[in-house]
Order: C-alpha cells, then sequence, then structure tokens
C-alpha cells in the first residue's frame, strides 16, 4: 500500500526553517520504579507494532511520482531514538524538554525520539517525547503516547518480529500519482469557503506578539480540577475550551498593558485547532485498533477557526463573550479553509514567507481530550503530562491544554527570546482562574513539571 504524506502533513514540513524546528510532543513525570535505559528500550520496542508509523521514514516519489511517501527504515534501530540524559542541578525540566526537543532531526531514520529523564526529586523520573509535526497531529500523540504506555490489562506479549517493507518502485509511484489526479478533478472547489475564513481572519490587531520565531523556546503550565473547569464553563454557557481561550486571554492583556501597549477594544485573534478525527480518538494503550497504519489513523487531520478574544478585566465576562464567540464561528466558519490557503502557498513556493509576514492571526490554541483514568509505564503511574505544541511563522506564542486523569494542565510556550515576561502572564491566568472557578474547592497548581524543576 502507498501511503503519501498528506497536504496537511507538508505543510508542517515546508512551513519549518532551520532556526524554527515545527516539532510536538509531552513531557511525562513518573512515579520512581524499576527504570533503566535497557529496560525502557525493551518495553518501547515490544509496543512499536501498535504505531508503525514509528519505524517510517519519508521517501521523495521522484519525477511524475506525486507527494512523498512514507516507507519503512530498512536501518531502524530502537536505541537511535531512545536515550538517557540525567537533569542538570539548576536546570528546569521543562527548560531542559525543550532544548531536547528542538534538536536538530536526522532525516534517514524516523523523526521521533524519546529521552528518560533522570535525576528529579523524590527518584521520580520523566519521559520527553518529541517528534516532527510532520508525523502527527495533537490527538495522534495523545493516542501515540498511550500506546507506548503498559497495556491496560496488564498482559504483555513477546516482542513481535519485524522486517522492513521495500519501497514501492518509481513506477508504482507514478501510476499511483496518475490514478490521485483523476480523483482529485471530481474534489468540490474550495474557494468560497476560503473567501469566507479570509474575511473573518483579516486584519488581527498589530501587537508584539507577533515576531518571526526564533530558536529558543519557554514552556510553562499552570494545571486545574478538570470536573470544576467544566461546570465553570456550564455556568457561562461555554466549554471547556472556553475557559482555556478566556484565561489566554487574560494573560494577554497583562503582558500587552505590561508593554505599554493599548489593550482597550483590542480583539487578537486566535487560530483554535479543530480536529477532523470525530469522536474516535482511543485513549487507551491497549486499544491498538485504532493505532494501525491506515490512512486517516495517523498523520495530520486538523482544521481551525479564528476566534476574536475580547480582552475585558472582568474574567466572568471575557468567558461569556469568548463563548459566543466560539459558538459564532464554529457555527459559520469552514475548519480546513485555513488548511486550504496554506497549502495553496504551499505549492506556490511561499508558506514560509506569508508565514513569517502574516498579519491574520496572533496566538495559536488547542485542546486535547487525554485518557480519564492515569497510566502506568513498566508499573510506574504517570502523574503529570505537559503537552508541547509547535510555533511556526511569527506566531510566537500558543497554548494548549490536555486533560488527563481528571486534571487539565494548560501549557503555554513562547519564543524564549521574546517573552522574558512569560510569568506576567502565567501570574495573570492563575489569578484569572481563581476568579473562574470562585466557589469551587480546587487552588490553582502549577503544572505538573515544576514540581520536577519548574513549569511555569
Amino acid at each position: 500500500m502507498i501511503e503519501r504524506l498528506t497536504s496537511d502533513d507538508l505543510i508542517n514540513l515546508y512551513v519549518e526553517t532551520p532556526s524554527a524546528p515545527v516539532r510536538i510532543g509531552a513531557v511525562a513525570i513518573l512515579e520512581a520504579g524499576d527504570f533503566g535505559l535497557a529496560h525502557v528500550r525493551a518495553a518501547i520496542d515490544t509496543r512499536l507494532h501498535r504505531v508503525p508509523r514509528l519505524r517510517q521514514i519519508i521517501h521523495r516519489a521522484g519525477p511524475l511520482g506525486g507527494r512523498p511517501v512514507w516507507v519503512d527504515d530498512p536501518g531502524f534501530r530502537v536505541d537511535r531514538h531512545v536515550h538517557e540524559v540525567a537533569l542538570p542541578a539548576g536546570t528546569d525540566l521543562t527548560d531542559l524538554a525543550m532544548r531536547l526537543v528542538t534538536r536538530p532531526f536526522d532525516h534517514r531514520h524516523p523523526l521521533w525520539h524519546i529521552w528518560f529523564v533522570t535525576g528529579l526529586p523524590g527518584g521520580r523520573v520523566a519521559l520527553v517525547l518529541g517528534m516532527h509535526h510532520v508525523m502527527a497531529d495533537g490527538a495522534t500523540t495523545v493516542r501515540l503516547i498511550g500506546a507506548l504506555m503498559d497495556p491496560a490489562d496488564g498482559i504483555e506479549g513477546a516482542r513481535r518480529v519485524w522486517t522492513a517493507r521495500r519501497p514501492p518502485s518509481w513506477g508504482a509511484l507514478v501510476l499511483n500519482n496518475l490514478r490521485g489526479k483523476v480523483s482529485g478533478v471530481r474534489r468540490p472547489k474550495r474557494g468560497p469557503a476560503l473567501r469566507r475564513m479570509l474575511a473573518v481572519a483579516r486584519d488581527a490587531p498589530h501587537t508584539s506578539l507577533n515576531h518571526p520565531v526564533g530558536a529558543h523556546r519557554r514552556l510553562a503550565a499552570l494545571t486545574l480540577d478538570l470536573a470544576e473547569v467544566k461546570e465553570a464553563a456550564h455556568r457561562h454557557q461555554g466549554k471547556v475550551n472556553d475557559v482555556v481561550l478566556a484565561l489566554a486571554a487574560g494573560g494577554i492583556r497583562d503582558l500587552l498593558a505590561a508593554r505599554s501597549e493599548p489593550v482597550d477594544g483590542v480583539r487578537p485573534h486566535a487560530s483554535v485547532a479543530v480536529s477532523l478525527r470525530g469522536s474516535d480518538v482511543s485513549l487507551r494503550g491497549s486499544d491498538v485498533s485504532l493505532l494501525d497504519n491506515s490512512v486517516g489513523d495517523v498523520g495530520n487531520r486538523t482544521g481551525a477557526i479564528a476566534v476574536g478574544l475580547p480582552l475585558d478585566a472582568d474574567p466572568h465576562r471575557r468567558l461569556r463573550r469568548i463563548a459566543r464567540e466560539s459558538a459564532e464561528a464554529k457555527a459559520h466558519q469552514p475548519v480546513t479553509a485555513s488548511n486550504a490557503l496554506l497549502v495553496w502557498l504551499a505549492r506556490l513556493g511561499l508558506l514560509r514567507w506569508f508565514s513569517r509576514r502574516q498579519h491574520m492571526i496572533n496566538i495559536v490554541e488547542s485542546n486535547l481530550a487525554g485518557p480519564r483514568e492515569t497510566m502506568h509505564l513498566l508499573g510506574a503511574p504517570v502523574t503529570g503530562i505537559v503537552p508541547i505544541g509547535t510555533l511556526a511563522g511569527n506566531i510566537s506564542l500558543g497554548f494548549l491544554a490536555l486533560s488527563y486523569a481528571g486534571r487539565l494542565t494548560i501549557a503555554v510556550q513562547a519564543d524564549a527570546d521574546r517573552y522574558p515576561d512569560l510569568p506576567l502572564l502565567l501570574a495573570a491566568m492563575r489569578r484569572d482562574a481563581g476568579v473562574i472557578l470562585d466557589g469551587l474547592s480546587s487552588a490553582v497548581q502549577s503544572g505538573p513539571g515544576s514540581a520536577a524543576g519548574g513549569a511555569g
């Protein structure tokens, strides 16, 4: 079977620059257990059959061969991808994670790595997952993490023998490409949807939020009780993601005000990710059926809507307004229109140029549904997960929320050189969370990584 990179995959491949790698991943904190590099490698190696994409590389199809295809890496070895590193004294875990994830990847081998981090307080360890965004979107990354964890039934099988398949011939790729061109003639035109999207997203405010992304990243997080966030969202006629956007807007308000930039009447534009996978995402590591290598189950299947974020000083009023804005955007905006624009620019060779100069979007935001129950690796419980999103072009600030085991972690990623004042934004988010969750029981906590070295 010939599996080509989708148009959405290619967006993440072509928008990348040497100084701004397009990566996603996560930092998982585990309780102390019987760990060792060889033990971790063996455990992951026995589970790679659940996600065959982890053994694949990008193969250029050649003249007339069409888009690149995924093929098996004949030289795959798990030791190339699973490493051990000690947390240096005085170093934040999330700072180390961002340095690891943004390292150059060898495109001759699968574009992912896991680092087994030792030296955390209390004998705990961390697993840092980093992969190129061309391999997966956020929903797929959540499923991938689940696939690498202990089986839900506690029964682990033996390592499956794997043999790399030979890549398709050039002739087969050309024939497959021609067939695809013929079927593509019948696809509906996207012009009207694209024009509607441009009408909504044009003329985003010019602020210091937009600047070409540099090489250094900063990651911080805060964690809330998921049930309380749901209750607060319901009281304000909104969804969990509206709470995330409202907290992000409050942080942006304080950040811009501290930078002596206007906030009254300013409405930053957020690109809010929308999964195109429906409700088929399984979150149990033992559910292999949704982790096969068939088209649509891996890779990128995400659209987006543009939501204007009012920067009201009152968090309650802000949340109610954002809930209305989000509902309106979901009802009337085509979620795939932005992808169509980016694909068109990529084909013209203008995607990188445009993404570093655009004035349609100020920030990116996404919300992922993670496992409802605690996962384990080698018998040790995963006590917290901080998701890692991507920054590209001139969007130098992003928010990524992940629910896991009854908690909601909101990770904030920023260009480290442009956001030395990121703690100010996090402090405002914590303050507003306390106001929005007023009357509910839990206190706002820092993200799970901070207990191990400062995630915010």
